[in-house]
């Protein structure tokens, strides 16, 4: 099996609290997977790892068979990601944010392309200083695009945006996801979300994944849904189904 994106025996410590134990993550090739957790469970650690922006204290990690910690400058040009508050220059357009980014990454793209694919493109000059949140977020993900990545590693790609613009961003990933082959790990807090992009969840509590289940199967078991199935593997520890 070649996975894209591989975990095991993943550990983090801040300051002596152990906030990732022994957490091990598979994800195939030309999968969606969710990454689901509550405030504080370690989704963004998870995440900065294996983009090679924080040092396991433990365990190993890869991402398209790249060590995340020896080999993370070429993990960055082959993978997109948004992670925590985006940053941007403040002063530039949308555009020659994406240009600039390009150029950082020595890689190739289509600025105008990847602001059609998110709802940016009549923005012109004007500069991200005046943008919305909203408007910020979709910048963020065209960032991540721009490029054509492998992967992409999305820490909750939809915050901020209205329910037309979280439609939008659905529609787009499953996109990119079928038509292009672009692997996907996403969190969210909106499970329903979650549900309908992912064809595989992975719920992170107590610093480990705790169950792994497919959105289609949930039904059967768990009347209410994503969100049933959720409470009691966080309420229980991981007593989901494996």
């Amino acid at each position: 099996m070649e996975y894209a994106i591989s975990a095991r025996g993943l550990a983090k410590s801040f300051r002596g609290r152990e906030v990732i134990r022994d957490c091990t993550l598979e994800i195939k090739r030309g999968e969606v997977y969710g990454f689901l957790g509550e405030n504080g469970a370690g989704k963004t650690t998870v995440f900065k790892m294996l983009l090679g922006l924080l040092k396991p204290s433990a365990g190993e990690a890869a991402v398209l068979g790249l060590d995340c910690v020896r080999q993370s400058p070429e993990i960055l040009r082959r993978t997109g990601s948004l992670i925590e508050t985006p940053v941007f220059y403040e002063h530039l357009s949308a555009r020659e944010n994406l240009e600039i980014h390009l150029a950082y990454l020595e890689a190739i793209g289509d600025p105008e392309e990847a602001l059609e694919l998110v709802g940016l493109q009549e923005t012109g000059e004007q500069p991200v200083a005046e943008f919305s949140l909203g408007m910020r977020q979709r910048l963020a993900v065209a960032r991540a695009i721009v490029h054509r990545p492998e992967v992409l590693i999305l820490d909750e790609p939809v915050n901020g945006l209205d329910p037309a613009g979280i439609h939008r961003m659905r529609e787009l990933f499953l996109h990119l996801n079928r038509e292009e082959g672009i692997t996907i790990l996403l969190s969210s807090h909106i499970l329903h979300e979650v549900e309908q992009t992912a064809s595989r969840i992975g719920i992170l509590t107590h610093g480990r994944v705790a169950a792994e289940v497919d959105p289609q199967e949930i039904g059967k078991d768990f009347p209410g849904g994503m969100e049933a199935y959720y409470l009691q593997v966080v309420g229980e520890g991981g007593t989901g189904h494996e």
